[in-house]
């Protein structure tokens, strides 16, 4: 499984949100992540088909897209995402 996260510096929820995925990804070591800034990864981005609202949390399996996070969301919904994904996989 691959994770793109995508966030800006600017985003307040972005920088909370990225310290509520390091903790629920630690679970998870074998989950790959690529972190894309917005602003920095403009064109890396638009291939991801990003919106407006950030963070923007992209799941892929076997290079397919399988779950799309947006917004910010609690340590325990994470949680809950990452073992509901885990179990299909």
């Amino acid at each position: 499984m691959k994770i793109v996260r995508i966030t800006a510096m600017w985003c307040m929820s972005c920088l909370s949100m990225k310290k509520t995925w390091n903790k629920a990804l630690k679970n998870y070591p074998d989950i790959e992540v690529i972190d894309l800034d917005y602003d920095f990864n403009e064109e890396e981005v638009k291939k991801y088909n990003v919106g407006k609202t950030l963070p923007e949390l992209i799941i892929f399996n076997d290079g397919i897209e399988i779950k799309r996070i947006i917004g910010e969301k609690s340590f325990k919904e994470m949680q809950k995402i990452l073992e509901v994904l885990n179990e299909k996989n």
